[in-house]
């Protein structure tokens, strides 16, 4: 089964001023916000992705192998070598808990990408559990002050996208962003959706006929949290939640591969999870998971039983707990 690298060997001759974006350059785009890019270009700097990759090459950074050779691919690639990259940031603070990073694609046919990038380290993933009793995070506020920033100064056709929570933050930044008539698309590779408050605003119901949701066959975290969009069903050579990995998806032509049904497990612990994140109390999930990450980051500097000291878990608080527990021991193992 061919995958986005195929893809760039079969279409990587074909220039974006002849034949315009597709879903397929949307995840690769998507995937390139996962590359390492500090210290290699600043915010205001306007720099070829061939460029970038001169630079990242002598920057010698650790990213993963196959993040390594799809830079080198993209780098070769007639369609996106002299894509700009520009408006590049990584912001992760512990006293926020927030971490997003982001940039913007000028492509060569009048049209911009705004990218924003997936979950990294224990910062996000304690972000990613908030979303299952607040609102909004800190992270959705940054993304939607980017993007209001990028739509402001262009007159060109914009789409969003991410992977992950990088799809999240795509839609909540479209959603409540000022100028949402210049969004031609808005794509959420695989990740969660919002509280039902959220999807059920008349705001959320005008905005989302321009969003589309791609979910692995046995996608677990894009079937987290509520949505009610279009929603697309993709093959993956993968099985269980590793299929969230974006470089095992499908590709045929210029489309990823559908798939009909999603998978029944999936399904039953996306249902088991939503039901846990509904019918927990806010105050106790919020106490339990600052207490999970608590211990994981002071794993080696305090006992369990100082940690429990300065929680005041009572006997009420586990026993709304005890079914949404087990499972979230296991998503934090995954981290």
């Amino acid at each position: 089964m061919d995958t986005i690298e195929e893809y760039l060997k079969w279409r990587g001759d074909l220039l974006f001023i002849q034949e315009g974006m597709n879903e397929v350059d949307s995840l690769l785009f998507c995937a390139f916000t996962y590359f390492d890019l500090d210290q290699i270009i600043t915010y205001q700097e306007k720099v070829t992705i061939k460029e970038l990759y001169k630079r990242y090459v002598n920057v010698k950074k650790k990213d993963k192998k196959e993040e390594k050779h799809l830079f080198a691919s993209l780098s070769q690639s007639k369609r996106f070598q002299d894509v700009f990259v520009t408006l590049y940031f990584n912001e992760v603070s512990k006293e926020k808990e927030m971490q997003i990073a982001g940039m913007t694609f000028l492509l060569p046919n009048d049209t911009i990408f705004v990218a924003f990038k997936g979950t990294e380290g224990l910062v996000g993933w304690k972000e990613d559990f908030q979303l299952s009793y607040q609102k909004t995070i800190p992270s959705q506020i940054k993304a939607k002050e980017y993007l209001d920033e990028i739509l402001k100064h262009t007159t060109k056709k914009v789409y969003v996208g991410g992977h992950s929570k990088g799809g999240n933050l795509a839609l909540y930044a479209s959603l409540y962003c000022s100028s949402f008539e210049k969004i031609e698309r808005v794509y959420n590779f695989d990740g969660p959706g919002f509280l039902e408050e959220i999807v059920n605003s008349s705001r959320y119901q005008t905005r989302k006929e321009k969003m589309v949701t791609y979910i692995p066959k046995a996608g677990i975290i894009g079937n987290l949290l509520s949505k009610d969009m279009e929603t697309i069903l993709i093959k993956s050579k993968q099985l269980g939640i590793l299929e969230h990995d974006l470089y095992s998806w499908g590709v045929i032509k210029n489309k990823l591969i559908r798939e009909k049904v999603l998978d029944e497990e999936a399904k039953k612990l996306s249902n088991t999870l939503d039901k846990m994140i509904t019918t927990c109390p806010k105050e106790i999930k919020e106490k339990l998971i600052t207490f999970l990450f608590d211990v994981i980051e002071n794993i080696n500097k305090s006992s369990l039983k100082n940690l429990l000291a300065n929680y005041n878990f009572t006997i009420k608080d586990f026993l709304e707990i005890k079914s949404f527990l087990p499972i979230l021991m296991e998503l934090i193992k995954k981290l």
